[in-house]
């Protein structure tokens, strides 16, 4: 399939007519207008001491190496866009590799480092985890998380029709706190990203009122603020200019909660999950009812349930949730605060309550009564993606609402009760980048 095709496909005619229309108007024959947006993105984030990370194609970034090592002497981070800006589920495992490996060549050539991938059209496969894993990437951005934050029913059909194609463009799944959450498979950091983004209101559904896309970002943050997640918006810098009010009003959002949020870039959220998954808690009982805690961190955030700690400060953080301001304390609670899993049940779920910072061991049923939960899954996590995303995502909201003694960590640093991160894909630089892509793809 052509890239018009594949346009008009996903996008629908009247929406593949009018982003051509638009296209004179958000790119120029030269790099003025880019950098202008580029820069704006970039000035706007500055006041939360925070920088974007923009994801551009190889060959865009060969046809305009200069803007990029500006941008990135600019302090933001830049990340794999593919070799040319085609699907990647339309390409063999084999075809993934050698794409990927020219654009590898042509950033290391270019002198622009890399730690991360994201897919045109978010299009990845099981290959492509693959290849990103044998290639060395820390971690992609590529699971779309679905917000129902947008009444379709105030919008025609034609529009809704173009929108809803967006939901299997990107293969979007369901907002939950588990899908809201990097996860790794095996040394490869996934990264979800949020929609809608800027294309999808701006374009698809005509929302061209700053103040609604701002209103809408914002509720969006607010719900993965409630879910303790990660909240990544593709604000293409196409668009940056245009919709620099309602980025404004997404990043005030942050300051008006309870508990901080950490704005930051993908490529510190990958070094952040990565250290993570060295923490431990250490629980050994002192009494009847007493318990030693020990925790192995830095700069985590670590929280306590339902139980009086003795000797160690404490501040309220969310919910029935203390946060303990020591990695050594000792407690008085009527279970052991952590998660008893049965002999029978898999590793994986080890695997999955130590990424998810909670501490276990394993035992009898006989002692199930002994912790704050007992797990009994000989069955694992399911065997298909959509099986695992439902089981991880109910069991993980079990733990979140569990009432018993408990003592685990939280997702973010410093205290944090959700993270957010602005990025962007640099597509095309000028009205020539636009149109080339029709003979690249």
């Amino acid at each position: 399939m052509n890239l018009v095709s594949f346009s008009i496909k996903t996008k629908g005619l009247h929406n593949f007519v009018r982003r051509l229309t638009t296209v004179f108007a958000r790119f120029g024959l030269t790099e003025r207008q880019t950098r202008q947006a580029l820069y704006t993105i970039i000035e706007t984030l500055e006041p939360y001491a925070a920088i974007p990370t923009f994801f551009i194609p190889a060959v865009v970034l060969d046809r305009h190496p200069g803007l990029l090592a500006e941008i990135a002497g600019a302090r933001a981070e830049i990340g794999m866009h593919g070799y040319v800006h085609n699907d990647y589920r339309t390409l063999s495992h084999a075809e993934q590799y050698k794409q990927t490996e020219k654009a590898i060549s042509v950033f290391e050539e270019r002198q622009i480092p890399f730690q991360g991938f994201r897919n045109p059209y978010l299009g990845w496969t099981e290959a492509s985890l693959s290849v990103f894993t044998q290639l060395g990437f820390r971690y992609d951005s590529n699971d779309a998380v679905l917000h129902d934050v947008v009444d379709l029913d105030a919008f025609s059909p034609l529009l809704r029709s173009g929108y809803e194609k967006s939901f299997e463009l990107f293969q979007a799944i369901e907002r939950t706190a588990y899908t809201l959450r990097p996860y790794f498979v095996g040394k490869l950091l996934r990264i979800p990203t949020s929609i809608p983004d800027d294309e999808m209101l701006f374009d698809r559904l005509r929302i061209t009122n700053t103040r609604e896309i701002g209103r809408i970002w914002s509720s969006i943050m607010e719900r993965v603020y409630d879910l303790g997640g990660i909240y990544v918006l593709n604000l293409h810098p196409e668009r940056g200019v245009l919709c620099q009010f309602a980025l404004r009003a997404l990043l005030a959002s942050t300051l008006d909660v309870a508990l901080p949020i950490w704005v930051t870039n993908l490529m510190n959220v990958a070094q952040w999950w990565k250290e993570r998954t060295q923490f431990r808690l250490n629980i050994t009982p002192l009494a009847p009812d007493h318990w030693q805690v020990e925790a192995s961190c830095s700069r985590a955030t670590l929280l306590a349930r339902h139980i009086v700690i003795e000797d160690a400060p404490t501040i309220l953080w969310h919910g029935a949730d203390v946060q303990v301001l020591s990695e050594r304390f000792s407690v008085h609670a009527a279970q052991c605060p952590c998660i008893g899993l049965s002999y029978q049940t898999s590793e994986e779920l080890e695997d999955f309550l130590c990424e998810q910072g909670y501490p276990f061991v394993r035992c009898s049923e006989v002692d199930a009564q002994r912790y704050a939960c007992y797990l009994d899954m000989p069955e694992g996590l399911g065997k298909t993606r959509k099986e695992q995303i439902r089981s991880k995502s109910e069991l993980l909201s079990q733990l979140m609402e569990l009432e018993a003694p408990l003592v685990y960590y939280g997702c973010w640093p410093n205290g944090c009760r959700s993270a957010l991160s602005i990025t962007g894909d640099i597509d095309s630089v000028t009205i020539q980048d636009f149109f080339r892509r029709v003979v690249e793809v």
